[in-house]
């Protein structure tokens, strides 16, 4: 098997998936021009940690209560070993990649969870006075491995596969791995940064907020392009997916519902010894259902949970991105214009979406 396709193929005129293997990376023309440009706009996201002061963290930690302390370090353990997932899971789903475009994005995309997690790694180093003892702490923590293990299961079954399986399960595999990527990127973080943001609104371990702030932005972008590539498998016919689309709608569903209640385990876990200053597990929760309801409407599945409103308006400060341009070596940055690329992921991206 070559490592390239040396044929002359039209990748226009190719399915997404389970097509010719790539061959001569061209970009252009596009069978998904979206998506090209979600990868364009993802170039434009580069960030380093290193931009932010995060120099005031560490003591506001020392000041801060046990059971706050031990929200903040909790989450931080939670989102470096979900980054560190999806930093090697991207790369599986090109396995069977025969799209230009799509390779393109998943390629950057695997790159920022890299920098996600470096950027974890940053936090630590500068809150905390002996890093290893916490990062040693991390893979012995059974609440953390719990809602690992229910992302890993999907990206494990694409993995591993059946030899001489038939091509019908190959697109389930590949279909629920997807979904739970859009699922991870859409709602399993969410608890997370919410604690975050509203210790910044607290005047609080504000460097870690605005990396957070970043990785949050990063994490939009990945979850639109999630739920374009998942609506352009159920909706085109000439993907090949329509059958298991249909054939796993119910399992799909009850993965929005687990994935909600995980959260709202997760935060009633975090918050068992106390509360934080306008934030506390029965607000996440009406929180993580309304997200829920939101992230399902996306990718156009009807909502599970009943008349829930967000509980924490507040946040849409933090969770969509800004357009105001700064400069990028001061600490403040939360956006910033690169190559004239604009940061920020709109409704409107997606408002004229055709096949």
């Amino acid at each position: 098997m070559s490592i390239i396709n040396l044929k002359n193929i039209d990748f226009t005129k190719q399915p997404s998936f389970f097509g010719e293997k790539l061959g001569l990376q061209r970009y252009d023309r596009f069978r998904h021009e979206k998506i090209f440009n979600l990868f364009k706009q993802q170039l434009g996201f580069y960030w380093r940690p290193e931009e932010i002061n995060v120099s005031k963290d560490k003591g506001d930690y020392q000041s801060m209560t046990e059971h706050e302390k031990f929200i903040f370090t909790k989450n931080l353990g939670y989102q470096i070993l979900l980054d560190s997932v999806q930093s090697r899971g991207i790369s599986h789903l090109l396995e069977d990649c025969s799209n230009p475009e799509i390779e393109a994005f998943a390629k950057t995309w695997e790159f920022f969870e890299t920098l996600h997690s470096y950027s974890y790694t940053y936090i630590i180093k500068n809150v905390y006075s002996n890093p290893t003892e916490l990062f040693d702490t991390i893979l012995k923590d059974p609440e953390i491995i719990k809602r690992t293990t229910s992302v890993t299961k999907y990206y494990d079954a694409l993995i591993e596969g059946i030899p001489g399986d038939s091509e019908y399960n190959k697109k389930k595999r590949l279909y629920l791995t997807l979904m739970s990527i859009n699922i991870l990127e859409g709602i399993r973080f969410y608890v997370s940064f919410a604690c975050s943001y509203c210790f910044a609104e607290n005047k609080k371990m504000e460097g870690n907020a605005k990396i957070i702030e970043l990785i949050n932005r990063d994490e939009n972008l990945h979850m639109g392009f999630t739920s374009l590539l998942l609506r352009i498998l159920a909706e085109d016919k000439s993907e090949g997916f329509k059958k298991v689309v249909e054939d796993c709608e119910d399992l799909v569903i009850q993965m929005f519902k687990d994935a909600a209640d995980e959260e709202i385990e997760w935060a009633n876990y975090l918050f068992k010894d106390g509360s934080m200053l306008g934030l506390n597990a029965e607000i996440l929760t009406q929180y993580m259902k309304w997200l829920t309801n939101n992230r399902m409407k996306m990718i156009k599945l009807e909502p599970i949970f009943d008349k829930v409103q967000n509980p924490i308006s507040w946040i849409s400060k933090w969770t969509e991105s800004k357009s105001t341009a700064v400069a990028p070596q001061e600490t403040e940055i939360s956006s910033y214009t690169v190559g004239n690329f604009k940061h920020d992921l709109e409704d409107e991206n997606f408002e004229d979406f055709k096949l």
